[in-house]
């Protein structure tokens, strides 16, 4: 049985919700990072730089990153459903978005909520912010194109595992009603994504504000 390690406040809604949908049996241990266990030994182990989620395989085994965590359950149990296997076109594009969001949304997020860490100079960090702010949106943009041109899905008209984690990178946006007011693709993905039951349970325990006045509008 897997054992998930999360947070509400962390990055480990999206493994939660591939979690619910592929219908494994899995238990959930919440991290108590107020209470310092990100910096305990034991955890440590799990998570070297003691960050959430992480996830505890059935082998005994541990792996963290939450895309990482995202595509290996995909892979392993939902071949076809929530992942294309490696066979299918639509494998390419799959993975596109799923790194394109892992790698090039979420540091700028990381980024724009800590810019201490990326900046040594402390009178500058007001327009760094503002700065990736833009750039922000701008990543957001490439995403809109696309599914203007190709959605509903990130993949067409197939969900897939790249429409829950864009589902969770929403939650990250200073306000989620903000960007989804501002891209009305991205907006209909979402509430498609929060229509779903097993997505729903994951969102519900993490209790992130939607960007909708209820889960469904």
């Amino acid at each position: 049985m897997y054992t998930l390690y999360w947070h509400p406040y962390a990055s480990s809604l999206a493994p939660m919700a591939v979690l619910e949908e592929v219908g494994v049996p899995f238990e959930l241990h919440r991290v108590d990072s107020e209470g310092g266990e990100c910096d305990s030994a034991e955890y440590r182990r799990i998570q070297p730089l003691g960050l959430i989620p992480a996830l505890r395989l059935a082998d005994g085994g541990s792996m963290f990153e939450a895309s990482a965590i995202v595509q290996y359950l995909s892979d392993r149990h939902g071949p076809g459903k929530l992942a294309p296997s490696v066979e299918d076109p639509d494998r390419a594009r799959y993975l596109q978005w799923m790194h394109y969001m892992a790698g090039t949304v979420y540091p700028t997020y990381n980024r724009y909520y800590w810019p201490p860490e990326y900046s040594a100079h402390a009178d500058g960090i007001t327009t760094l912010r503002e700065h990736l702010g833009t750039i922000v949106l701008e990543q957001w943009q490439v995403i809109e194109d696309a599914l203007q041109k190709e959605g509903p899905w990130m993949l067409g008209q197939r969900f897939s595992a790249c429409d829950i984690y864009l589902q969770m990178m929403t939650t990250w946006h200073t306000t989620a009603a903000e960007l989804l007011q501002t891209f009305s693709c991205v907006r209909e993905l979402t509430k498609g994504v929060l229509a779903r039951e097993a997505c729903q349970r994951a969102i519900h325990r993490h209790g992130f504000a939607t960007g909708f006045r209820a889960d469904i509008e």
